[in-house]
């Protein structure tokens, strides 16, 4: 092999290691505590996903947990999918804090029973001011927990 290939081929391995390195690594700052998810950061999460600034979402998780770009990517796109995120209790809060009437309760209740799960997602978000995905979130699991 001649000695311009050997080069070519040690740079280039070289500079594979640094991005893997960097990448596996990543910009970490060891000075930086990270708070973890506190309920504030959970609600902070919570208000940029419902207005839509899923970058925002991103960013704040990232700060909170030092999560790789990817791990809080997905955990955003979770956030409010039952059994996986933890936004479903952040949005099931909206009846605990008294925002869901017991007549609005009701009327979704009979809603849910009759198939009619769009209406039922619409009606929550306006009797709470949830939004469109907080709404889906508490509106499937409404069946099996509707004692928020």
């Amino acid at each position: 092999m001649p000695p311009f290939v050997k080069l070519v081929v040690i740079v280039a391995v070289v500079v594979l290691a640094v991005v893997l390195w960097g990448r596996v690594m990543g910009r970490r700052d060891p000075d930086r505590k990270l708070v973890g998810l506190t309920d504030a950061v959970r609600a902070k999460v919570s208000r940029e996903i419902s207005a839509g600034h899923k970058l925002n979402a991103i960013k704040i998780y990232r700060e909170a947990t030092g999560a790789p770009l990817t791990d809080a990517k997905s955990a955003i796109d979770n956030w409010f999918v039952p059994g996986r995120g933890p936004g479903v209790r952040d949005a099931a809060s909206s009846w605990s804090e008294g925002r869901l009437t017991d007549e609005a309760r009701s009327r979704i209740s009979e809603l849910v029973m009759a198939g009619r799960r769009e209406d039922a997602m619409a009606l929550y978000a306006e009797a709470t001011g949830a939004s469109s995905t907080e709404a889906q979130a508490i509106i499937r699991t409404w069946d099996t927990a509707q004692d928020f």
